[in-house]
């Protein structure tokens, strides 16, 4: 519930205001009332105001003053001005002040009353943000002071393949990382993956949240003392378990998973995924990884799920020759020179194989073309057109030998890369759709859906390749472009706010002042 106060050295307007506005259905269980400035003040000593009706021009203190006097003593009030008349240079100092509105005498009650509601909502929205913090504060306390460990190197070198694990080298390499207990524990990868936010985070309070994500994770999916909870350098959350005691009936890792989706979505705001892989060995882990990442990539509809890799989809990953998920995410981020090299790696573990037969090389192209077509179908190309004009591209042809299979393989993600990664990558359509809807609603969702990406893989690579979440990089070029419109034009800041989408100008000049550190009004007396 709500408590109000209305100021005005008018009686009636006063009375007026209180018998005229349905403050039941606003939720407002007090309405406080106050004729001058010093009796406001005194209700203010006496208890907290969530929103201020007040007249502008009253004798004894206006209501500018008492704003510029309740910003100090209580500056999560909201404000809301009645005036007779349009008094420009009134109006101009309570928009400074973040006054959250102003309508003219007489006022009338269906308008004052929707004001008063999008108040309420802007000061209800302030306050879950306030206690999210609240709630997430000991998460950031222990952000800050982590420093990196020795057991988080060992998994992020192991999956990303910079570590190999094999039977004469395992012992060796397990005790360096003072992790000999690992030797024969069988381990079990579950990929936490972070497809949305509720509301709107800055990358540092995304950051933080992730990090209490990755802390919850490790109390309901951990069985005691047996794994970690990491993030790779690809920013994806893996939760390590190690050993076997999560197949105890009574742990129900399944069942743990969903209810850990459920507190996520309840607690810290978000819509998670789980992807549960399979026991493996310390030899087969990085390719479990490599098969779950490829599960979450592919998987563009469904939030707040738990998925867990059947025998059956399993069988049908672990029969795909090329590694499908590694090299497709190398073409798109640009690594020509690194997805050239696992190609030719692969191609030479082929080669070892007694009796490899044409069906053997059948099976690399097809599974070859088919992530080719997929990339040119998610860009919106053709492989007929680009390929059609280069000789001895085997679009279609079966290969037949080796050296010709690389050849193509190597020409292919070479004009792919090429056609990619001169104008049209996909971090550049997505900046491209960004300024050309700046004055809509956008949503992670929303762009994942016109480049048809996972969000969560989106968030991630935008996050990788520009330095800055989706949600920073809107607001920082929307703000930039108010700013450069404020400075260099005359028109009124609330329609510069409406142009960048912003249809309530206290959020708008929050922002603002959340990115310049001051007002756009004082950005405009700058420039005269």
């Amino acid at each position: 519930m709500y408590k109000a106060l209305i100021v005005d050295d008018e009686i009636y307007a006063v009375m007026g205001i209180k018998s005229g506005v349905d403050w039941e259905k606003l939720h407002v269980s007090e309405v406080y009332e106050a004729y001058n400035m010093r009796d406001a003040l005194q209700i203010f000593d006496r208890t907290p105001i969530d929103i201020m009706i007040c007249d502008i021009e009253m004798p004894r203190g206006t209501g500018i003053e008492l704003l510029e006097k309740v910003n100090e003593i209580s500056p999560e009030t909201e404000t809301i001005f009645l005036t007779a008349h349009s008094a420009f240079d009134f109006m101009k100092r309570a928009i400074q002040l973040d006054g959250f509105d102003y309508l003219l005498k007489p006022v009338e009650f269906d308008v004052l009353q929707e004001t008063i509601s999008k108040a309420l909502a802007s000061i209800e929205e302030e306050r879950e943000l306030h206690k999210l913090r609240k709630q997430y504060k000991p998460y950031y306390d222990m952000w800050r002071k982590k420093k990196p460990l020795i057991v988080d190197k060992f998994w992020n070198d192991l999956f990303s393949g910079r570590i190999v694990c094999t039977p004469d080298n395992a012992a060796s390499i397990l005790e360096e990382h003072e992790l000999s207990d690992l030797k024969d524990a069988p381990v079990l990868p579950i990929l936490v993956s972070v497809e949305s936010w509720l509301r709107e985070f800055s990358t540092k309070d995304e950051e933080i949240m992730e990090y209490a994500i990755r802390k919850g994770a490790a109390e309901m999916l951990l069985p005691a003392g047996s794994g970690e909870v990491i993030q790779t350098k690809q920013g994806v959350n893996v939760v390590v378990i190690a050993g076997d005691a999560w197949k105890d009936p009574l742990f129900d890792l399944h069942s743990r998973c969903e209810k850990y989706v459920q507190n996520c979505h309840r607690y810290f705001g978000c819509n998670i995924s789980c992807y549960i892989g399979t026991s493996s060995s310390l030899y087969e882990v990085a390719e479990t990884y490599r098969q779950l990442l490829e599960i979450e990539y592919n998987n563009l509809n469904k939030s707040n799920q738990v998925y867990s890799m059947t025998s059956q989809s399993t069988h049908s990953i672990q029969t795909m020759i090329p590694r499908i998920s590694t090299w497709t995410i190398l073409l798109e981020q640009g690594k020509l020179e690194e997805l050239q090299n696992e190609i030719r790696c692969r191609i030479s573990e082929m080669k070892k194989i007694q009796g490899l037969s044409l069906s053997g090389l059948e099976g690399f192209r097809h599974e070859f073309m088919q992530m080719v077509h997929y990339i040119l179908h998610k860009n919106g190309l053709s492989a007929f057109e680009l390929f059609q004009p280069q000789e001895g591209m085997l679009l279609n042809a079966q290969p037949r030998n080796l050296e010709q299979l690389e050849l193509s393989a190597l020409r292919m993600v070479g004009i792919i890369h090429q056609e990619l990664h001169q104008n049209h990558s996909v971090i550049q359509r997505i900046q491209y759709y960004i300024k050309e809807h700046l004055s809509e609603p956008i949503t992670r969702e929303q762009l994942a859906s016109y480049v048809h990406l996972n969000p969560a893989y989106l968030s991630r690579l935008f996050k990788r390749e520009v330095g800055e979440s989706i949600t920073d990089y809107i607001l920082h070029l929307r703000m930039s472009l108010a700013k450069d419109l404020i400075e260099s034009s005359t028109m009124p800041i609330s329609d510069v706010a409406k142009t960048f989408g912003y249809h309530n100008f206290s959020h708008f000049s929050k922002m603002f002042r959340k990115v310049y550190d001051a007002s756009p009004q004082q950005f405009r007396q700058q420039s005269v």
